[in-house]
Formats: structure tokens, C-alpha cells, sequence
């Protein structure tokens, strides 16, 4: 095996063509030195420089060796500085999972921000439901979620309280209650609520909150994804749950609208494998707490 200190010695003494010069520049001693190119020369099965009593040149080895030899060395002064700005969370890699009531605008400026500040680090985002991007937290697919608070008995992960959201109701923009700056849950009473199939969360929420009102909604799991889920409410097909921090983010001809009384807020949490995030998703977490506090 090479050893990094042999290239050292070579690329001195291929630059200084001269073994006394070569070692003072490397404080080294020169049967050091020597040892050294003996060994390299050794592993490699070949002469380095052509000489007899002094160095008059590089062999073909030795030229071929000389500017590899240069960029492992200046390769590896340089890793220092990369593993340092990776801890800091300068570089690196940040897999975002993201829940969709999570998915506010606050949020996309805070990795709008990140990206312009390091604009080497690799980012990936994906959205989804819960369990997931959980499950897939935990296989090591991701490296943060964004999204509901776990139950504390999932070992291995840790999570952290972002923010909190109120739920709302998405309508047409032409509905009569878009009139309304707050909808009573009473007005909803009979009308069909649009939810994502496959998605038995989503939507639970208002579900019961409804009929703890004595309000019942006609639940239907017609919509295979969120853009879908926006057509059927602007086709007039029902009304659909929306958080109301994401209401400017709504298609043309939908509108967000509060209810009264105001259902109970749910908690956003950031979600993370071991006791301490990544250091790119812990530089997130930071931004996100800044900007919800």
C-alpha cells in the first residue's frame, strides 16, 4: 500500500531534483528521505529518477507517477477544510421529506435560503404521507421529515416541535361561503368532503371534528394526489381540508377559508434519526424555528 507521506517525499525531490534540498524543505533527515523513495520505488516495482552519483531526471515511471502523485497530495490537504465545512452543515447532502400541510411557504423560503447560502450541498425533497416518509427515515432514505409528531415509542428517532397549523376548508371561489371570512362548521353540514384515496389520515381530523359538532360530511376517496384533489374542489365535486398556512400557496378559483369554532391546531414537528439531525438538516431545523417563532 502507498502510504501519502512517500508521495510527499517524491513530488519534493521531483521538484527540488536534489535529496539534501528535498529533505530540508520536509524537515526531514535525508537517509529519511532516502528510505522513503525506496520504499515508494519498491511498492511500485520501479525506478523514479534516473541517477548515479546525482539526479539528472525523472524515469518513465516517475513521469507518469508525477502528476497523479500531485493531485492525491493536493487532494488530500484539502479534506481537512471539506470535513470541517461538512460539519458546520456547509456541505453535504440534506434528503427532505415533507408532509403536505408542511409544505408552507415559509418553509420554501427557508430552503430557498439554504441553497443560495450553500450552494454545494446536494438537496433532495420529496412530499408524501407520514408513515412513508417515516418508514423511510428510518431506512436511511432520508435524513429529515417534516411532519406530525411521532409516538415516543418509535426507537431511534427523535423530533423536535416546529410549528403548530389550523385547519381550514378549501371551496370554489364562486361557493356562497367563500363570502364568509369565516366559515360556521354548521354551513358544511351534508356537503361532501373530497380526500385522498389510499390516505386514511388524511382528512380524519376534520372528520371528527365535524361530529363533534353534530355536522356530518359525506367523505369521498376520490383524489389520487393533491393537484387532483384541487380539481374536484374547483369542479364544484365537494369541499376538501386544508391547512390555512398553506391557503396562498391554492390554485386559481379555490380559496381557504378558517372555521368557527376553530378546531384544535396540530402540531408540525422536525423528525430525525439518532439524537442528533444531520448537520444540513440540523442548519434547517435552526431556520425553520427562526422564522415560526
Amino acid at each position: 500500500m502507498i502510504e501519502l507521506r512517500w508521495l510527499r517525499s517524491f513530488l519534493a525531490v521531483a521538484d527540488e531534483m536534489h535529496f539534501s534540498r528535498a529533505a530540508r524543505k520536509l524537515h526531514l533527515a535525508q537517509p529519511a528521505l532516502t528510505t522513503q523513495i525506496q520504499q515508494l520505488e519498491r511498492v511500485l516495482g520501479s525506478s523514479l529518477f534516473q541517477r548515479s552519483n546525482r539526479i539528472s531526471g525523472l524515469t518513465a515511471t516517475g513521469l507518469v507517477l508525477l502528476p497523479e502523485a500531485r493531485a492525491i497530495v493536493e487532494r488530500a490537504e484539502t479534506l481537512p477544510g471539506i470535513v470541517e465545512r461538512a460539519a458546520r452543515g456547509e456541505t453535504g447532502r440534506l434528503r427532505l421529506g415533507i408532509v403536505p400541510p408542511a409544505a408552507t411557504n415559509r418553509l420554501a423560503e427557508c430552503l430557498r435560503t439554504i441553497s443560495l447560502e450553500l450552494p454545494d450541498m446536494d438537496l433532495t425533497v420529496r412530499q408524501g404521507g407520514q408513515d412513508d416518509l417515516t418508514n423511510e427515515l428510518i431506512r436511511h432514505g432520508l435524513d429529515l421529515v417534516i411532519g406530525r409528531p411521532i409516538p415516543e415509542k418509535r426507537s431511534g428517532l427523535s423530533q423536535l416541535h416546529l410549528f403548530s397549523e389550523q385547519h381550514g376548508i378549501i371551496i370554489r371561489q364562486s361557493d356562497p361561503l367563500a363570502k364568509l371570512k369565516v366559515v360556521p362548521v354548521q354551513k358544511l353540514d351534508g356537503k361532501t368532503l373530497l380526500l385522498l384515496r389510499g390516505n386514511a389520515y388524511f382528512g380524519q381530523f376534520l372528520m371528527s371534528y365535524a361530529g363533534s359538532h353534530g355536522v356530518r360530511l359525506k367523505p369521498m376517496h376520490g383524489a389520487e394526489d393533491f393537484p387532483s384533489l384541487h380539481w374536484m374542489v374547483r369542479a364544484g365535486l365537494g369541499v376538501a381540508p386544508c391547512s390555512l398556512l398553506l391557503a396562498e400557496g391554492l390554485p386559481r378559483g379555490l380559496v381557504c377559508k378558517p372555521l368557527r369554532p376553530a378546531p384544535e391546531t396540530l402540531s408540525i414537528h422536525a423528525i430525525w434519526r439518532g439524537t442528533r439531525p444531520e448537520p444540513c438538516a440540523d442548519r434547517l431545523i435552526k431556520k425553520l424555528l427562526y422564522a415560526f417563532r
